[in-house]
């Protein structure tokens, strides 16, 4: 039970009286605000070292009024009349203010758990009553086709102070190139560029607009059929503006205070004390406010090698118990297949398909010989131990593609768009290349995610900055090669999640051509067979003049289901194929078009 506040609530029937909706899974020091009923709402505040703690509230009219708090252990407890709404701000005393030099003998705080806070100050916003989030079936865990976005350089510059309203706008862009998943990088307050200092863990990000708009986001995705994964950082405390540090005023030999102390400095920050009771129940309360008042489908966890195995072990146990429709994602550094198996997340960050690809295409780290080849993209295909859901972003994910060094990240400018490696958008060969490696994604094992602004053939690199955010001048202006693009991304997309075969965990490589780099393998069903054949070389094959082995029997019919280089997309008319069937040995004649992916189908 979470403290004599919840248990109020519980007694009270709040619900019934238009108060929250009791929480699913029950935290023990959870805290923050409570609607008793839809005209009281309880607080609860931990500060082991806070005297005199009071709730300063500003209702909508008249001077703040103080909400005295009773001490219970290490947290103070009360409740008052309130509206949604109001204001509201923490202040206290300290038995031990290692603040006083800068704040003086009173202390305001922000409340850690407030669901909403005014950017620059210490005051809180009241959110309504909790509900229950509509209902939504997400597709299953193995047929998601994931869109990853940053909100802020999603939309314009000048519609970035309501970026969720008008993310909420533009989502059916997303919607219609056949994505059925949407990963939002953080949302929660921070204090950097990204997303990934997070000031507040359990409030939304105050500049992009209001925890109901974001509701609202949340709620277009599912209404056209996509799931939402929100990106959650609980690794470490914000290195900018943090508003946790001496909390309650205590913070000896610059630990940090109460939220931070006994851990070590990260880059990016410094760990939270994960060795507490009360912060591992802050970091639950944070997964579990995501999950029951946005009713999000997913969480994907940043650089987890940055949080003790046990508490992961933890965390991912109680999520599963308390909600085993969530698919749960972890990054790794290095990449381990036991952050699934022992760790308990259902699914992993691979970018190691990334890395191997460029590999491949500029010949370098094994990428130039030809059995070193196969074997990079035979990984890719079926990457060991990760099963049928690690999430592979081929062209890159914000990671590769960021950069906030004026593109010379790592100091020779190595993260860019795909089709930026390859000689850019108005370079044939880069668009074809590109092409064949989205739709190469699409038919691996495991979770294909696209970063924003790849579906376009955006160039250089993405940033939050005027010149490098999400361009949609090239769909504006109906771009013909944007175009090509778009019309290739969806009509991949719409066969992967079509068709069955190209999402179960079977799957048999059935030609290797290190020489060519020309790969095949096949997925299937009881109903379809898929059969994928990668071909990322400059070499080409007409008249039906190549064999390729099929690994099934003799006189099935394959029909060509997609080709990289047909003519819609980019290519030629009769670069491919349209029908083949396989002679006794099972082997089929087909046109091999230069860097390509084809996929063919056979019904039994």
């Amino acid at each position: 039970m979470e403290g004599g506040y919840t248990a109020s609530l519980q007694s009270q029937s709040a619900a019934g009286k238009g108060g929250d909706e009791p929480p699913q899974w029950r935290l023990a020091h959870a805290c923050g605000p409570q609607w008793v009923s839809g005209e009281e709402c309880a607080f609860r505040i931990w500060a082991p070292h806070g005297e005199d703690v009071v709730v300063e509230l500003q209702r909508e009219k008249g001077d703040p009024q103080e909400v005295r708090l009773v001490r219970e252990g290490d947290f103070w407890v009360g409740q008052s009349a309130c509206s949604p709404g109001d204001r509201y701000r923490i202040a206290m005393g300290s038995s031990w203010n290692d603040c006083f030099n800068q704040e003086g003998a009173r202390l305001f705080r922000r409340d850690p758990c407030a669901r909403e806070c005014d950017f620059n100050s210490a005051w809180c916003i009241l959110h309504p009553p909790l509900k229950p989030p509509p209902p939504f079936a997400a597709p299953n865990f193995n047929e998601l086709v994931v869109y990853e976005l940053h909100i802020g350089s999603f939309v314009s510059e000048a519609d970035e102070k309501r970026a969720f309203a008008a993310t909420t706008e533009k989502l059916e862009h997303i919607s219609s190139l056949g994505f059925n998943c949407i990963q939002f990088m953080p949302t929660a307050e921070f204090g950097g560029i990204w997303g990934y200092n997070s000031r507040q863990l359990l409030a939304t990000h105050g500049p992009w607009g209001s925890a109901a708009d974001m509701r609202i986001m949340v709620e277009r995705a599912h209404s056209l059929g996509m799931a939402v994964l929100f990106d959650v950082v609980l690794n470490h405390g914000s290195s900018k503006m943090n508003v946790l540090w001496n909390w309650d005023g205590f913070g000896p030999d610059n630990c940090g205070g109460i939220f931070f102390e006994g851990e070590k400095d990260t880059p990016w920050g410094k760990r939270f004390a994960f060795h507490k009771a009360e912060v591992q129940d802050y970091l639950k309360q944070a997964c579990r406010t995501w999950i029951e008042e946005y009713g999000v489908d997913g969480l994907r966890f940043d650089s987890v090698h940055n949080m003790p195995w046990w508490l992961l072990q933890q965390m991912t146990h109680e999520i599963k118990a308390h909600y085993p429709n969530k698919i749960l994602i972890a990054e790794i550094t290095p990449e381990n297949p036991k952050v699934l198996h022992d760790a308990g997340f259902h699914s992993c960050w691979l970018h190691a398909t990334h890395f191997d690809s460029v590999k491949i295409m500029k010949g370098s780290d094994g990428g130039g010989d030809p059995n070193k080849r196969i074997g990079m993209l035979k990984n890719m295909v079926a990457p060991h131990g990760f099963g049928n859901l690690g999430v592979h972003s081929v062209l890159g994910s914000h990671d590769q593609i960021g950069d906030r060094h004026g593109g010379k990240q790592d100091g020779h400018g190595t993260h860019r768009y795909y089709v930026s490696r390859l000689g850019g958008k108005g370079n044939w060969h880069a668009r074809a290349q590109t092409r064949a490696w989205f739709g190469f994604q699409n038919c691996c094992k495991g979770l294909p995610m696209t970063f924003m602004g790849t579906e376009n053939l955006q160039e250089d690199w993405w940033h939050v900055d005027s010149h490098h955010r999400m361009n949609w001048g090239l769909l504006e202006g109906a771009d013909p090669q944007t175009m090509e693009m778009r019309a290739f991304v969806t009509a991949s997309n719409k066969l992967r999640t079509s068709c069955a075969a190209l999402t179960r965990d079977e799957i048999k490589f059935v030609h290797e051509d290190g020489n060519n780099t020309i790969l095949a393998f096949m997925r299937w069903t009881q109903d379809v067979a898929a059969l994928c054949i990668a071909h990322f070389a400059e070499s080409q094959w007409e008249s039906d003049s190549y064999g390729v082995s099929t690994g099934w029997g003799g006189g099935r019919v394959w029909k060509l289901a997609l080709s990289s280089q047909s003519q819609e997309f980019g290519g030629w008319t009769g670069s491919s194929t349209p029908e083949a069937k396989a002679d006794d040995s099972g082997k089929i004649m087909i046109n091999i078009p230069k860097w390509s992916i084809l996929v063919y189908l056979s019904s039994n």
